[in-house]
């Protein structure tokens, strides 16, 4: 018989169980090769030409030898860091990162997805989350928009992400918890015990604990309305729960492959910080769910009125129009590839004069083209409606810079 967990690791074996151990190959960046439910095959990364570790780790502790493979999973991963079994434990113990997996259930009849499928699964995670993260940095903002230095510091610094091996296709986002590293003291039983130590409940809610219990409440709250569950909530308490616009339409890109089935998000979080709210740990949104965020999409972008925005980009087509009686001046639509609220979209722009042929020279010199006015959208298209001006001052630099005469600068109304 196997010895017991409590033997193998002395006072680390009452706070070492399969979740914590998932939560460090997570923030480790080894992934699931195969997901059987009552066990996981992680694999490190490793380096090219490396043989490759996997570690069976139980998910289930009913298991009559669950004590037995996970004495064996952390023995292996011990192995394959070079450490004591004492100094793994504590890596473990200390691990603060809330785990995100992002299951595809679709028919593959090779093992394969499209690799467009799966950059536009990668860039709606990614749009998923920003929004999460604006929506508890500000409650009261749309979801989209200018982002704090919060916000940008939360998805540049503490989100890693990293997607399954061949065929599995469960991807993995782990979100670090505020402050990357404790002392691992802290995070043996034996702190808890300390006097005078400040109560869990007692201590304000992390910003990243804040972004991924969003996160999970916006999705809950999401299916509920797309569903018109009985009990679902409201539109304006469901945009309360976290539920925006960028959410929905993340979702709708990721439900958008041939032959998928659902989409199967679940958490899981870091024991080193208390879960003081209640969500929803798996959410499971079918393909018929999906297909119905369409009328979701439509109830929020009505909420969201017209607004002055400035665009960087380039020209990414052109579209020659009638001339001018009056003027005899140019005028044609043209289409700018920028970065709409953190997702890349094209703007169509009516443009005449001047301003046209500076989208014109923009186009040609593969140069940016900046232009602020009204965004709406209209039917399906992103548009600026009005209060058009284009900054020349790039270009009059290049043309001042060859001899050229500058445009001058005109607006439209």
């Amino acid at each position: 018989m196997a010895r017991s967990l409590n033997n193998a690791f002395g006072e680390y074996g009452a706070i070492l169980d399969d979740s914590r151990v998932a939560q460090f190959l997570a923030s480790r960046s080894w992934t699931i090769q195969s997901d059987l439910g009552y066990a996981q095959i992680w694999s490190e990364p490793g380096a090219e030409g490396d043989s490759v570790a996997r570690v069976l780790l139980p998910r289930n502790t009913s298991l009559d030898d669950y004590e037995l493979r996970l004495n064996q999973a952390i023995s292996r991963i011990s192995e394959t860091y070079d450490w004591r079994p004492s100094d793994l434990a504590e890596q473990i113990a200390a691990v603060r990162a809330d785990l995100f997996f992002v299951r595809v259930d679709q028919h593959m009849a090779d093992g394969t997805i499209p690799l467009r499928q799966a950059t536009h699964l990668l860039d709606s995670i990614d749009d998923m989350i920003r929004s999460a993260a604006i929506t508890a940095d500000n409650p009261y903002a749309s979801g989209r928009g200018r982002t704090s230095a919060t916000v940008n510091n939360f998805l540049n610094d503490d989100v890693r992400m990293g997607h399954t091996k061949h065929g599995s296709f469960i991807i993995t986002v782990a979100a670090r918890l505020d402050g990357e590293r404790v002392d691992t003291q802290t995070a043996s039983p034996k702190s808890d015990a300390r006097a005078g130590e400040t109560s869990e409940e007692s201590k304000p809610v992390g910003f990243t604990r804040q972004v991924m219990t969003t996160l999970a409440r916006g999705l809950f709250a999401t299916k509920q309305v797309a569903e018109s569950q009985e009990g679902a909530p409201a539109l304006e308490e469901a945009m309360a729960s976290g539920m925006r616009l960028p959410l929905v339409k993340a979702l709708q890109s990721m439900g958008a492959g041939d032959g998928l089935r659902s989409i199967d998000l679940s958490f899981e979080w870091a024991p080193i910080e208390a879960q003081r709210e209640a969500v929803p740990n798996k959410i499971q949104i079918p393909r018929e769910t999906i297909l119905l965020l369409e009328g979701v999409e439509a109830r929020l972008a009505r909420e969201e009125p017209p607004r002055e925005v400035t665009l960087t980009g380039p020209v990414v087509e052109l579209r020659r129009g009638e001339r001018s009686n009056d003027d005899d001046a140019a005028t044609g639509e043209i289409v700018v590839r920028a970065d709409v609220d953190g997702s890349w979209k094209r703007v169509t722009i009516e443009l005449s004069g001047d301003d046209y042929d500076v989208a014109i020279a923009a186009h040609r010199e593969q140069l940016p083209f900046t232009v602020s006015g009204v965004l709406e959208k209209v039917k399906r298209s992103w548009e600026l409606t009005s209060r058009i001006k284009v900054d020349k001052s790039f270009i009059e630099f290049r043309q001042q810079h060859r001899g050229e005469v500058p445009v001058e600068t005109s607006e439209s109304d």
